[in-house]
């Protein structure tokens, strides 16, 4: 026998191997969906106890109740107890990303809800500015620029004494409209 034989016979070997363990692995898994329901409702005290606590990660609470469920099982049940113990570390990790997902959206519903509340704050000021009669809407524009009443006056065309009265309705409106940001 040469050295091409005995690497072909090791080849079957394991392809023969490979087969077995595939054939095996897909009898745990069909017998995992039926008898899954009958296996977790004994080991509900064994599951539900790790769990009780509120850290998320997949720590040593995982580890925990992957050795409580290995240990309560029997022998012959040791490959559906370690599937179940690896289902729950699995949703532990799923419910630990959900939360995490849960509270990015929390925090974007928080900045959406502060710039709905600016643009709220911003709409209303223009509908102030709107409600002002024509007659004065461009004394009260010149009042924004900082112009002094006299030149206001004398641009609108309209008495010092109503320029001054524009202008100081016009201050307190934008301190008010200051004061709410």
């Amino acid at each position: 026998m040469g050295a091409r034989e005995i690497l072909l016979i090791v080849v079957a070997i394991l392809a023969v191997y490979l087969v077995f363990q595939l054939i095996r692995a897909m009898g745990v898994k069909d017998g995992e969906a039926t008898s899954a329901a009958a296996d977790i409702a004994p080991d509900d005290d064994a599951v539900d106890a790790p769990s009780a606590g509120t850290d998320t990660d997949a720590g040593p609470d995982t580890d925990d109740a992957v050795v409580a469920l290995s240990a309560q099982a029997p022998a012959d049940d040791a490959a559906e107890s370690f599937s179940l113990a690896l289902e729950v570390r699995q949703l532990r990790r799923d419910a630990a990303q959900l939360r995490g997902e849960i509270d990015q959206l929390r925090a974007e519903q928080l900045v959406m809800r502060q710039s709905l509340s600016e643009q709220s704050a911003q709409l209303d000021a223009a509908r102030a500015a709107q409600r002002v009669s024509p007659m004065y809407g461009e004394a009260l524009s010149l009042v924004r620029r900082g112009m002094s009443a006299e030149d206001i006056a004398e641009r609108c065309g309209i008495s010092v004494a109503e320029a001054e009265l524009v202008k100081s309705l016009g201050q307190d409106a934008a301190a008010s409209g200051e004061d709410t940001r």
